[in-house]
């Protein structure tokens, strides 16, 4: 005879694809945070007027960091909102101790963007000018000395 154990096993089943039974806030569910941040992305991007390939990986990095982070925020802000920011039992809900992180991050994620972008759209000719004026003089004295003899 199979023990209590066995006979609960034997009821579960496997989960298909799109089984949102258990999902509580959706923050962790990469099939809920993939849109959401292709969404912010595209926002971000033309609130800033680039597109995707101006950026270079780090940009990209970033961006897609503070685009994810976000995404998981607004995961967590609509669970608030529909089940309430403080339990039955007076606690908060166990949600909340990863919200002020993920605030934390995308706030550093979008600072480090800005601050990148900013970086990279300085003029690289005046970069590579800026660069060649601050070389020392060269004197060219000696150029009879180079020249191949003639004779």
């Amino acid at each position: 005879m199979p023990s209590g154990r066995e006979r609960s096993l034997a009821n579960l089943r496997p989960t298909e694809r799109g089984n949102v039974l258990a999902l509580k806030h959706g923050a962790s569910s990469e099939a809920r945070i993939r849109p959401v941040a292709a969404n912010h992305r595209r926002r971000v991007l033309r609130q800033i007027g680039l597109r995707s390939s101006d950026l270079d990986p780090l940009g990209r990095g970033y961006l897609d960091l503070y685009c994810r982070t976000q995404a998981k925020v607004e995961a967590i802000d609509a669970y608030v909102a529909a089940h309430g920011l403080i339990r039955a039992d007076g606690e908060p809900q166990p949600v909340m101790r990863l919200y002020v992180s993920l605030c934390n991050s995308a706030r550093l994620a979008l600072s480090r963007l800005e601050a990148h972008v900013q970086a990279r759209t300085t003029d690289p000719v005046a970069d590579v000018q800026r660069w060649l004026d601050a070389l020392p003089e060269v004197e060219d004295d000696d150029e009879d000395e180079d020249a191949p003899d003639g004779t």
